[in-house]
């Protein structure tokens, strides 16, 4: 049976048990049992009272009054209800509370907060006398409904799941947790009684669910992860886990092969399965929408709100705004639940939960440095306000065992917090892409920001990034370095392209110093030069690769456009600078190699996204201006008659992208320092890109593409 959402009192404030409420101690509200009974060992004295203020009535006035109201409402209802088909009545639900979340020590309670041994104070309770959320509505009710139907209806989606958690390192969500929703859910629907209407069943356990997400998640140091678990599945069902489902599914969906069996049979033609790809997006929207109501936010929304914000690159595009608000809803998330702070996100509880909460503020941090650099915004979150904390490079089994065998396995790691046994993938890589998240955030601080530096400062700054890049690279585990040791025939496909992809993070962060360095001081073009080839090699190796069972394409546009195109469009403008130019020159790679690469590249912009996807008409547009700097490449023109194509193709007539022309530097801005897609090739004029021509092949419809794991 349920366990009932906690009871609000009239004052607005959450329930204390009457151990908490006696001894006027904060009572986390646990329910059947709060953490600080259960961590005193007073399990059997824990319980809520009902009314714990009101005397009992004397005498039989309460039953004559209840008699009376039975005879007043028998008087009203002197029509009877039509006739209806099976259904459960719509009541009013309990209220859900409402909880500040993360109060820094700037807040209105910070100066209680840092006296609260000095009085007895229930904080919690005291802050949540804030506007209750909406109630349920008829429409949600419904609208909840239809999720449930077609989680019901689509047992691919848990298929899907399980299958991408086989063949992706990337998954920011341990597989402990996911298995768990996973196994409840199917638990949940096949004991819906066969007897009984299925609708009328469904819509009970929409109202069970909206219950449960009513009250916020709590937890203690002693929680086992089974407590954990429960907390949020079977009876206690939420909104955060059914939505994680359905995001997490859409993901997959979007790296399945059209071809691949069970697929086939859930959707059997294109038209099917792009409604299929349409519902799981429609239905994680409807669950957000419950969510941004709920009683408080915690690491399960924000794992839940990074897949979604990655389904929704992946089906609106990269650029689209849709996917930076949801970025931005996810960096609201972490703040308010205190993850981007070391000492909120180990407060009472396990240690196993630490290190995923740690994981959530790891996978967000490096998502939004990903963003933002690709759409050449500030981030969201700014390391200088986070207690910057990697996860620790320990399995799963590792940290739900405590103990002893969790300290001696922590014990095991080496003096920069590696696991040197190398068994730790998926938590490796998440600790790796942190890692480079933290530089990476360095670098665009200069290169987006608009003053405070000069130009010594600058160059000091670059500098020190590139320092600390090469630090924290080479201490990092040989096994996770492509660099290092090359992809092997041994190796799963899951852990190559992980392994290859996190490089290509690493070389991007190191390319956009290189280039800030050449644009300030007109040095430094070797170096450049090298980063930018050993990206364009990496990324025609990705794009090449085929694998039955798995579409990568919509991965791989985003790849192609975010990593490829900066280093591509660099060679290019060199190549082609150095053939209209007299020299010297700087060294450039071996000429033939590079025109090779170079139109490799540019044919692969020309499938890498089919007509309907949002990069589309982006990869065509790039992929036409590459091709005429390859024909004035292949076919040099006279001096004049090069100038005045140059100008038509709005590039400069002379230098390399403006690099050592005084007049150049002198007019040189932060977003021109971008570094990142919009700051090559003349961004920030897209009139000058032709689109309109483009138009017509566009195809409509949303995007598909979206950056991967």
């Amino acid at each position: 049976m349920m366990d009932p959402a906690p009871a609000i009192r009239r004052n607005g404030l959450l329930q204390s048990c009457e151990p908490c409420r006696k001894s006027k101690l904060k009572c986390d509200h646990g329910r059947p049992i709060c953490g600080r009974c259960i961590a005193k060992s007073i399990t059997q004295r824990c319980f809520y009272h009902p009314a714990p203020m009101t005397k009992v009535d004397v005498g039989n006035g309460h039953a004559q009054n209840q008699s009376k109201r039975r005879r007043t409402d028998s008087s009203t209802s002197s029509t009877p209800p039509p006739s209806t088909a099976p259904s459960i009545q719509y009541t009013r639900p309990d209220q859900p509370s409402v909880t500040p979340g993360y109060l820094g020590s700037t807040s209105f309670s910070a100066v209680f907060s840092e006296h609260r041994t000095d009085i007895a104070l229930e904080e919690d309770s005291a802050l949540s006398s804030g506007a209750l959320a909406k109630s349920h509505d008829r429409l949600r009710l419904e609208s909840g409904l239809e999720v449930l139907k077609f989680l019901y209806r689509s047992p691919i989606c848990d298929i899907l799941i399980r299958r991408f958690y086989d063949g992706h390192l990337g998954a920011a969500v341990s597989w402990i947790l996911m298995e768990s929703v996973l196994i409840s859910i199917q638990k949940t629907f096949e004991s819906l009684e066969r007897g009984r209407n299925l609708e009328t069943q469904l819509r009970e356990l929409v109202l069970r669910v909206f219950r449960s997400s009513a009250h916020p998640l709590t937890s203690h140091a002693a929680m086992t992860v089974e407590e954990y678990c429960a907390s949020f599945t079977g009876p206690n069902l939420r909104w955060e886990v059914i939505g994680l489902v359905l995001a997490t599914a859409g993901i997959a969906l979007s790296s399945t092969a059209d071809t691949d069996a069970e697929l086939v049979k859930a959707a059997p033609d294109a038209a099917a399965r792009e409604m299929l790809r349409a519902q799981v997006v429609e239905g994680s929207n409807i669950v957000l929408g419950f969510c941004d109501t709920s009683a408080s936010v915690n690491e399960l929304l924000g794992f839940y709100q990074y897949n979604d914000m990655l389904l929704k690159t992946q089906h609106y595009g990269d650029t689209s705004y849709v996917a930076w608000r949801r970025l931005g809803d996810l960096t609201a998330t972490v703040y308010a639940a205190g993850l981007h702070q070391e000492s909120t996100r180990g407060t009472d509880c396990p240690p196993f939960l630490h290190q995923w909460r740690k994981m959530c503020f790891g996978a967000a941090f490096y998502a939004d440095k990903c963003l933002s650099t690709f759409v050449g915004r500030p981030p969201f979150l700014n390391y200088r306000y986070c207690s910057i904390s990697p996860p620790l490079d320990l399995t799963d089994q590792e940290l739900i065992q405590g103990g002893e065998k969790l300290n001696d396995a922590i014990a095991g790691l080496d003096a920069t917090g590696w696991n040197p046994r190398g068994s730790t993938l998926r938590v490796s890589m998440l600790r790796l892409r942190f890692l480079l998240a933290v530089l990476r955030e360095k670098a665009l601080e200069i290169a987006l920001g608009l003053g405070g530096y000069d130009e010594g400062d600058i160059l000091g700054q670059y500098n020190k990034v590139l320092l600390s890049a090469h630090s924290t690279w080479t201490t990092c585990p040989a096994t996770l370095r492509f660099d290092s040791t090359p992809t092997s025939a041994t190796e799963s496909r899951s852990f190559s392209w992980s392994k290859r992809h996190i490089y290509l993070d690493y070389l991007y962060t190191l390319f956009l110093v290189q280039r800030m360095v050449v644009k300030r001081t007109n040095t430094g073009h070797e170096d450049l030069f090298r980063t930018s080839r050993s990206a364009l090699a990496i990324i025609l190796e990705l794009s090449g690769e085929r694998h039955p069972g798995e579409d990568m394409s919509r991965h791989h546009s985003w790849v192609v456009l975010y990593y490829g195109l900066p280093a591509a469009s660099v060679l290019a403008f060199e190549l082609l600078r150095q053939t209209n130019e007299p020299g010297p020159h700087p060294s450039l790679p071996p000429r033939a190699e590079l025109i090779r690469n170079l139109s490799v590249f540019v044919s692969c912009l020309s499938w890498v996204a089919s007509p309907g996807q949002g990069n589309y008409r982006t990869c065509k547009a790039v992929e036409k201006k590459l091709s005429d700097i390859l024909d004035q490449i292949l076919d040099p023109k006279p001096m004049a008659e090069a100038q005045a194509q140059m100008q038509g193709l709005g590039l400069p007539q002379t230098g390399y992208l403006g690099l050592g022309m005084e007049e150049d530097l002198g007019g040189l801005n932060g977003l021109d320092m971008a570094g990142g897609l919009y700051s090559l090739m003349n961004w920030y004029e897209p009139e000058q890109w032709e689109f309109e021509s483009l138009e017509g092949t566009a195809g409509g419809g949303g995007s598909k593409e979206g950056f991967s794991f």
